[in-house]
């Protein structure tokens, strides 16, 4: 089995799309990424040995501009260099989970007659999954209100591939070697991978704000706030109980979802998957510029189901902050219901589904040269 994996430009797509690609290779496919030299997939499938092809894909952006005629200049290219990749290498499939980075690559499948699947992670799609799903084999989705974007299209909830260490820690395969101490309950704080300037601010106020609760605070800024936040900490003399992390690498991250009580982050749908993998509540600021107000909508299905609390950056403060966050640890039935309907919305075996979706397609359509 060949297959071709695609999308980028951002980690929410380029990670389940590697997640995806690791997977394949571990069931003996042939795995090869297409992506943009201008993302970060290039870097990421070096870091892992997967072999990679690069093509100047980017943006498209608003026609009857120089810039938009340029991008779609670009994009013409990039769809050229692809079809003679695909050609080259001729997959049996393609895997696409969208962004700039994916276009040519899925239209060159379409021009070439290679059957392919479209993972859309979000609520609300963005653009080149809505314009490309139409020649989809399926379309996989995370959740389950996703399926009203595609009319006329096959779409199965196959959820998202997160990180195989934190998935085998979730499920009790996988030994927490440093767990954190649950003396007290742990608020997990974190703003996504580029980290989050509202978030670090308004939880360092909290924190003072409820300096007589028993609470344990681990704190993640991202690589960019964490100097100015640890200069925030020490102006502000929040007490010993306070953690502050730049990043967590995989395994300090399940020890850190193992153990808290409860999470204050954004909404994007990596980390959704994963508060869900480890059936843990959350408080939910969504970021408020994204594609189709999808963290939004992202958060209101977690809402729905009783397992999060919406608070709106521009509602973000620490006198909203902390009744939110002590109305979770205090109230243990509350993440208990939280726990059981994270358990039955989590897909443990989302990336088998993925694959054996991939392959059904290939039972039903071939390469065409």
């Amino acid at each position: 089995m060949r297959l071709v994996v695609t999308g980028g430009g951002t980690g929410g797509h380029v990670f389940p799309a590697l997640e995806t690609a690791q997977g394949a290779c571990r069931r003996g496919w042939e795995v090869r990424y297409i992506g943009s030299i201008r993302g970060i997939e290039k870097a990421q499938c070096e870091r892992i040995d997967m072999p990679f092809d690069g093509l100047l894909s980017g943006p498209v952006y608003r026609p009857y501009t120089p810039k938009g005629y340029r991008s779609i200049i670009n994009l013409l290219k990039a769809t050229q260099g692809a079809v003679r990749l695909l050609s080259e290498r001729r997959p049996d499939a393609v895997f696409s989970t969208g962004g700039y980075a994916s276009a040519p690559v899925v239209n060159a499948a379409r021009k070439l007659g290679i059957p392919y699947v479209i993972h859309e992670q979000n609520t609300v799609p963005g653009r080149t999954n809505r314009l490309l799903s139409r020649g989809a084999r399926a379309v996989a989705t995370v959740f389950d209100s996703t399926a009203r974007w595609f009319p006329g299209c096959k779409v199965v909830r196959t959820g998202m591939p997160i990180r195989q260490a934190l998935r085998d820690s979730a499920q009790g395969t996988l030994p927490l070697t440093h767990s954190l101490e649950r003396a007290t309950p742990i608020v997990l704080v974190m703003g996504g991978s580029q980290g989050s300037i509202a978030l670090n601010d308004v939880a360092l106020a909290t924190a003072v704000r409820m300096a007589r609760s028993e609470v344990q605070w681990l704190h993640v800024t991202g690589l960019s706030h964490y100097e100015s936040t640890m200069d925030s900490l020490r102006k502000l003399a929040v007490g010993s109980d306070y953690t502050i992390k730049a990043y967590l690498d995989a395994e300090e991250m399940a020890s850190a979802l193992f153990s808290c009580s409860l999470a204050v982050c954004r909404s994007g749908a990596g980390t959704l998957a994963e508060l869900a993998a480890f059936r843990k509540p959350s408080v939910l600021v969504p970021y408020p510029h994204a594609f189709g107000d999808h963290q939004r909508v992202n958060a209101q299905e977690f809402v729905d189901m009783g397992a999060a609390d919406i608070l709106d950056q521009t509602d973000l403060v620490a006198g909203s902050l902390e009744p939110r966050i002590l109305a979770w640890i205090t109230d243990s039935e509350r993440r208990q219901r939280a726990a059981d309907s994270l358990a039955a919305w989590d897909v443990p075996d989302s990336l088998d589904r993925i694959l054996s979706l991939v392959g059904q397609t290939v039972e039903k359509g071939a390469f065409v040269s």
